[in-house]
């Protein structure tokens, strides 16, 4: 398929230096500042809130590393309200992915499309183009795996998962700090989840479309309904798969990557419920609780909340070890540049008076999104491998997998997830 692309333009290539990872701290500054013949030429796939309020702008403002070049949605007005918005030109405008990536001569694709990512993942990798992957990448395991032997045929890493969290220079803070403690002994996560439209009253978005193709919304419908079934099993309840598409992969994919991405991911999920029973279909999805071990014998609880009325989104990561704690705390993740608060609590050193603590406190106005954007850009034009692609994303579907079995509890379940 990649041979079909003979008008793709070439990406100039830099070398990638002696290691295929960027150290934990990136510096600012000139030093990250590309050519502008090194700029990526971007195809954005889903131009709903995400795009709006956060990838566009960002991709607009990082024109020294991306030139977008394509669009595509399902809504006919979108695409032309922000084709015009961005000087996309008329005939780079696409209701069908597929044909954005064969047809549009881009370099990379950024999925925000709902639902799974595979099949669209895999036709880019398959046609030479790297893929910026929003949560989540897929619904199986067994999508995950052709999408590693596509990036295996590349010859080069080919997909970043685009998990902001992990690109947040707070958390590399704290990765940081915690290379020298050997006694962690508790880490504990709390997402306290207003509203959708409460985190993005501030952002202007467009009116909801009304001009989607219901046929296309039909056949992804469809789609969907397919990869649920192999992940969960066909017999399973409509709570469930709600459950795990868009609770457990939709929103706390978030924090089970940055359990992996600080402390090497869950090893054991031994606890998971959910309540009150209202996580149906347009209804508040309620309370989910998760408890495992990380690798040393680390205990770890996740607790998401799903509180409408809540007056802000609030996440905090808090690790508690023999001589102190550490706590993230996360604000609105649509605004960006809004400040991540790393909190160290710590005994004094030797010879300071005995029954004292140490706090302190590093606030970073960096953007998560920006940094994984030119996480994005070294992928591509200097074939770095990225803190997390399509291997570590298994990883997260999985432990969402084992997550949502025990969610089941006496539920008939299925698929995947029976043996995951």
């Amino acid at each position: 398929m990649a041979g079909g692309r003979a008008g793709r333009r070439a990406v100039a290539v830099r070398p990638a230096g002696t290691g295929d990872r960027r150290p934990a701290r990136q510096p600012r500054g000139a030093a990250q500042v590309a050519a502008v013949s090194d700029r990526v030429r971007l195809a954005v796939a889903g131009l709903g809130a995400v795009a709006q309020s956060v990838h566009l702008p960002l991709i607009a403002r990082r024109w020294d590393l991306f030139e977008l070049v394509a669009v595509c949605d399902l809504a006919p007005s979108l695409r032309t309200d922000i084709g015009e918005q961005y000087g996309v030109p008329e005939d780079r405008r696409y209701a069908d992915a597929g044909r954005m990536i064969e047809e549009s001569g881009a370099d990379g694709v950024v999925l925000l499309t709902s639902g799974s990512h595979g099949d669209v993942a895999l036709r880019a990798l398959r046609a030479g183009v790297a893929v910026f992957c929003e949560k989540p990448l897929t619904y199986t395991v067994a999508e995950a795996d052709a999408l590693a032997a596509a990036e295996r045929e590349l010859g080069r890493p080919g997909l970043l998962l685009a998990y902001m969290k992990e690109h947040d220079e707070a958390v590399w803070q704290l990765s940081e700090r915690l290379a020298g403690v050997d006694d962690v002994r508790a880490v504990e996560v709390e997402v306290l989840h207003p509203t959708g439209e409460s985190q993005l009253a501030y952002a202007n978005l467009r009116p909801a479309p009304l001009d989607v193709d219901p046929d296309a919304v039909s056949r992804l419908a469809a789609q969907s309904t397919r990869l649920l079934d192999a992940a969960i099993g066909a017999e399973t309840s409509d709570r469930l798969r709600h459950l795990y598409a868009n609770v457990v992969l939709g929103s706390m994919v978030h924090d089970t990557s940055l359990l992996r991405a600080v402390f090497g991911g869950l090893v054991t999920v031994d606890g998971a419920r959910q309540w009150p029973d209202g996580a149906q279909p347009g209804r508040a999805p309620g309370s989910v609780e998760v408890t495992g071990e990380l690798p040393g014998a680390v205990r770890a609880r996740m607790s998401w909340h799903y509180l409408p009325d809540y007056p802000a989104y609030t996440e905090t990561l808090t690790v508690h070890h023999g001589r102190g704690s550490l706590r993230v705390t996360f604000g609105t993740p649509y605004v960006l540049n809004n400040p991540t608060r790393l909190e160290v609590v710590e005994a004094p050193p030797a010879g300071m008076a005995a029954g004292g603590e140490l706090r302190s406190v590093f606030t970073s106005t960096g953007e998560s999104f920006e940094n994984e954007l030119a996480d994005f850009h070294r992928m591509v034009t200097a074939g770095e491998r990225p803190r997390a692609g399509v291997a570590e994303g298994r990883e997260d579907i999985l432990t969402s997998q084992r997550i949502v079995r025990l969610l089941a509890g006496d539920e008939p379940l299925g698929g995947e997830a029976a043996t995951a």
